[in-house]
């Protein structure tokens, strides 16, 4: 009865976590903190009523507003076994704009054509994964600087779609393309999940079909999402879900068949 009992905890563990994932969250936006030279960059923003975020833009042809509530929002995990195409804006494209790295002038330009290769190579999980590691690179004390914009138009320029007008130019994106192309080829799928494992892509669940893209509602973001509220929640399900069950073995079952 024992190993019956862990199967269905294991199962209903299975189960609350694909809850968190695929259930639209409520997401209000509070304050644009990390404005970027040419839009972008990050947003306060708190996510059912409870959780305190930094939202950052990866999608540079929609708009958020600024502060705004009941944004209704997906939250798809970054991970190889996580990944959801179907509630991101660009999971299920496959017809990306060309990256092209330019010479920022510290190699030559001697690997410009690998690193660009690496990145045009890429998937969509592959490009939110570079686009969220360079998100971790954002200095945000620092604000609008020169490294800070040239993250953002990487990120623009690596999940740019060919149906996408061209990413806008607030910097040189160069080094972070770089940046983001040499992680990504020099570190293993596991290793690139474990460092993502508490990054979410957040995308409006209204969005609709639209060519190999989803099209319609607000801008979409990466966040992170501390684990501890989530771990908290599991733990508070499951123990609900389980004293009820072991409620009704006690009320249906003589207690000198529990003893044996």
């Amino acid at each position: 009865m024992r190993s019956i009992r862990l199967a269905n905890i294991a199962i209903l563990a299975s189960a609350f976590f694909g809850v968190l994932q695929a259930s639209p969250h409520q997401l209000d936006t509070i304050s644009y903190n990390f404005a970027l030279a040419n839009g972008g960059g990050g947003v306060a923003a708190k996510l059912d009523k409870s959780l305190n975020i930094e939202i950052f833009c990866v999608d540079f042809a929609n708009d958020i507003m600024v502060p705004q509530n009941n944004y209704s929002a997906n939250l798809t995990f970054l991970t190889t076994a996580g990944f959801n195409a179907a509630t991101t804006r660009f999971g299920s494209n496959t017809n990306w704009r060309t990256v092209t790295i330019a010479d920022d002038g510290t190699d030559g330009g001697s690997d410009d054509a690998a690193d660009s290769a690496i990145i045009n190579a890429a998937n969509a999980l592959g490009r939110y994964q570079m686009a969220a590691y360079l998100v971790s690179q954002y200095d945000r004390p620092a604000g609008n600087t020169a490294t800070n914009n040239g993250i953002q138009t990487a990120i623009w320029e690596i999940l740019d779609p060919s149906s996408y007008s061209l990413a806008p130019f607030s910097a040189d994106p160069s080094a972070a393309l770089e940046q983001a192309a040499v992680w990504y080829s020099t570190t293993s799928a596991a290793a690139r999940d474990s460092y993502l494992s508490n990054y979410r892509i957040v995308s409006d669940s209204t969005m609709t079909a639209c060519g190999p893209v989803l099209c319609g509602g607000f801008q979409e973001q990466i966040t992170v999402v501390p684990e501890p509220k989530y771990a908290g929640l599991l733990v508070m399900g499951l123990f609900a879900v389980l004293s009820i069950r072991l409620r009704r073995v006690s009320t249906r079952t003589p207690a000198t068949s529990l003893e044996r």
